[in-house]
């Protein structure tokens, strides 16, 4: 009788001998190992492609200028003076297997020389002497990873699926990314499934970084996005929407709604039409309407909350080199000083817009603002100089409310407010500064019979370069 000992060694020996005979098999048919090489190759060169060859890498180069003064006690004051130099790469991979691949973008903003107040480009340091108390804020350099996400699409034009997720921009729905020199992100997830010309999309997202932040940071109810040694912030645990966009022969149809949880919802519909009047005249229409309302309890920390609005309509004429347009809006906030169309707090996150008579110093959203906006620009291109853009736009707003700070039912409506904003542009587009953008921004606002906000004079200057390095 055998013993277990003599049996485990007879079981030895057989996978022994099976493996040796598998072994001269593969020595005596070498396909196996060649299918493998090959395989290994057809790998590698898919990555080369996705990687390298279909990629993009470039390098940018945003030198920002700003001088904002506003009216206190009657005199202009400092409110923000502001030299940065970013510098930034942005890597854009193609689709590996022509499925998935990934984006990154690195910036560093560099303070140069002293600034005033907050820039909303530079690092805000809340505690600049790290003594415990936020009384001492500045702004500092700041290096950060402002995007890495990954990407995946599946299907074609008739039907598709692309999805991205991680530190990621979006944009459906009622959320969007914005910028500052470089792009807003959330950590969260991007859904858009295309159907020809229709197209639908999910996003959610749980944090959020702004261009004056080291890192992403949780979705809060404050403007400080819950910064220590602040005014108590509530969390926002998430937000997400839906979207749906339908492409129209020569507009588009955009649909959205959104939430921010136990915090704030809203829900958007934007028209676009252009006709051509003649084959050197164009006019450009659109219609906007963004509704919200707050969500009852500790979180939004209001109860009762009205249902919000705002109207835009726009109309603008091109012709040659000139475009001329007039824009009106109306707003209904009686829950805040202004209309907010985030799913959170300003700073915590950015939304999708469409303002109509937007200026450069105000959105003219505060409640009760009706607001008319006209506008011209110019491209001389007709004068051999294509390179050179300017234009002039002004606003009018009435009917702002008086008192912000006032309960919705002690509210009255006696302000107003007008700007005029300029611009000059000028884009090199051949040459050895092909890609170099200047631009120029002077703007004015005065504000009358309410607290809504100061007069305030403003100038920016711009000088903006990206270098493909493939």
């Amino acid at each position: 009788m055998k013993t277990k000992s003599q049996k485990l060694s007879l079981i030895t020996v057989s996978i022994l001998a099976g493996l040796s005979a598998f072994n001269a098999n593969a020595e005596l048919d070498p396909s196996a190992a060649i299918n493998a090489s090959v395989a290994a190759v057809d790998l590698s060169d898919l990555a080369k492609k996705a990687f390298y060859e279909d990629s993009s890498v470039n390098l940018h180069s945003f030198l920002y200028i700003r001088d904002r003064e506003n009216k206190v006690d009657g005199e202009y004051k400092p409110q923000i003076e502001n030299q940065t130099l970013q510098l930034a790469l942005d890597y854009n991979s193609g689709y590996f297997k022509d499925v998935i691949g990934f984006d990154l973008w690195t910036s560093t903003n560099l303070k140069l020389g002293d600034t005033v107040g907050q820039s909303e480009i530079l690092l805000y340091d809340y505690d600049c002497n790290d003594d415990g108390a936020a009384n001492d804020a500045c702004e500092k350099t700041n290096t950060s990873l402002n995007v890495a996400s990954v990407k995946a699409k599946f299907g074609d034009e008739d039907a598709g699926l692309a999805m991205r997720a991680g530190y990621t921009r979006i944009n459906i729905g009622t959320i969007r990314s914005s910028w500052g020199l470089n792009p807003h992100a959330y950590r969260g997830a991007e859904v858009k499934a295309s159907f020809g010309k229709l197209h639908f999309g999910y996003a959610w997202a749980d944090q959020f970084k702004n261009d004056w932040s080291s890192s992403f940071k949780d979705l809060t109810t404050k403007w400080h996005q819950g910064e220590d040694n602040m005014s108590g912030a509530e969390k926002i645990e998430f937000i997400h929407t839906v979207g749906a966009i339908y492409e129209l022969d020569k507009g588009v149809i955009d649909v959205g709604y959104g939430e921010g949880k136990d915090f704030r919802k809203n829900w958007q519909v934007l028209v676009k039409y252009d006709v051509a009047l003649s084959p050197a005249t164009t006019l450009k229409t659109s219609a906007f309407y963004h509704g919200g309302k707050y969500i009852d309890g500790d979180v939004s920390g209001i109860e009762n909350a009205s249902a919000e609005s705002y109207v835009g309509l726009n109309a603008a004429l091109k012709k040659g080199g000139f475009t001329a347009s007039l824009g009106y809006s109306q707003t209904d906030a009686p829950d805040a000083k202004d209309y907010n169309f985030r799913l959170t707090a300003w700073a915590n996150s950015d939304h999708r817009n469409f303002l109509q008579t937007k200026s450069q110093l105000d959105d003219y959203t505060a409640d009760g603002t009706k607001a008319i906006k006209s506008g011209l620009d110019y491209n001389f291109s007709s004068w051999g100089i294509p390179e050179l853009s300017a234009g002039v736009s002004a606003n009018y707003g009435w009917n702002v409310v008086t008192d912000a700070t006032a309960a919705k039912a002690d509210r009255t409506y006696d302000g107003s407010m007008y700007s005029i904003d300029y611009n000059i542009r000028y884009s090199f587009l051949d040459g050895g500064l092909k890609g170099l953008n200047i631009k120029f921004y002077p703007a004015y606002l005065r504000t009358k019979d309410t607290n809504y906000k100061e007069s305030r004079n403003d100038m920016k200057l711009m000088f903006i370069y990206t270098y493909g390095l493939k």
